[in-house]
């Protein structure tokens, strides 16, 4: 049963982050637009989101997706579909390190069910593949399911230019599933990240690009200017059990919270600015959503986002 708009805001309980306005085209669409210094800035339409909350991390992410308008809304019969979850370390799903099996399972399935051409789930893990894939549950899982796991190889790396508006990153090597699909949907889990401060939606684009090293350079730059330049249809984003210390690779349950949430929604940025309530942060707190909001990418104020809260 959903809440109303005023009992999930309390539920927030954030302050005014910033007030910058994402908008742009529809149907994940993002465009070029001039902000008030004149620059073209990349910025998804101002989105839709969903709080769900569960116990069933399978369940509760159905319920989200459905809530935001189903699969169907962002998968068409005959596409090809890449997914995106965290899949970097060598961690049980309890230890809240990579994306839960379960919630990934969800989002495989409900793409399936439109009739996907093809549905490819890809990562470049820090740790291991193989041990990661195992340890996370995310391997099994896969070989059950109707999606096939694809492990980044040197030469799959597709050029992209900096879009204006970026400030620090001119360019990037992406997998080249972001370029040779038609839907990308991005899987992340929420943690805690000791370079991010958090690792949420827009944190998680790192493991499609290839010059993670360059990255840490200016981290929360680089994680702006990636966000702008990766544009995908969807997040789901598994708050099923967050890492609150010691991220991102994390590995002490003393650090993992139960939270049974997962937040489903069509602009990374409004993800993670809800997903900051998670922490007890508010997002202009955390430097790369205080850039995006700079930028007129996205309003860090929850208050003015467009969201529903449910009980899955």
């Amino acid at each position: 049963m959903a809440d109303t708009r005023r009992e999930f805001l309390a539920k927030l309980a954030l302050g005014v982050g910033g007030v910058g306005l994402g908008l742009g085209a529809h149907g994940g669409v993002w465009s070029q637009l001039a902000g008030d210094d004149g620059i073209a800035h990349a910025a998804p339409p101002a989105g839709k989101s969903v709080w769900a909350e569960g116990q069933d991390p399978y369940q509760t992410t159905v319920a989200a997706v459905k809530k935001l308008g189903g699969m169907g809304r962002f998968v068409k019969k005959g596409q090809r579909v890449a997914l995106l979850p965290n899949v970097g370390w060598n961690r049980k799903p309890e230890q809240a390190a990579c994306t839960h099996p379960e919630v990934l399972r969800a989002v495989i399935e409900l793409v399936a069910a439109e009739d996907a051409k093809s549905i490819t789930v890809f990562c470049n893990p820090c740790n291991p593949i193989r041990a990661c894939l195992d340890n996370s549950g995310i391997g099994a899982m896969v070989d059950k399911s109707a999606a096939r796991f694809e492990v980044i190889n040197d030469q799959g790396w597709r050029l992209r230019k900096a879009v204006k508006g970026c400030t620090f990153m001119q360019e990037a090597h992406v997998y080249r599933l972001v370029d040779d699909c038609e839907v990308l949907i991005n899987i992340p889990i929420a943690k805690h990240h000791g370079g991010a401060q958090l690792t949420m939606c827009c944190k998680n684009l790192m493991g499609l690009v290839q010059e993670r090293h360059v990255m840490h350079q200016k981290l929360h730059a680089a994680i702006a200017d990636l966000t702008m330049m990766v544009p995908h249809a969807l997040c789901v984003m598994d708050a099923t059990r967050i890492l609150t210390a010691n991220g991102p690779s994390g590995g002490n349950l003393k650090d993992v919270k139960k939270m049974d949430t997962v937040v489903a929604g069509t602009h990374p940025g409004e993800v993670d600015v809800l997903g900051c309530s998670l922490f007890g942060n508010q997002p202009g707190d955390i430097g790369y959503l205080r850039m995006l909001g700079e930028r007129n990418f996205v309003n860090l104020d929850p208050a003015k986002l467009d969201v529903d809260y449910i009980k899955a």
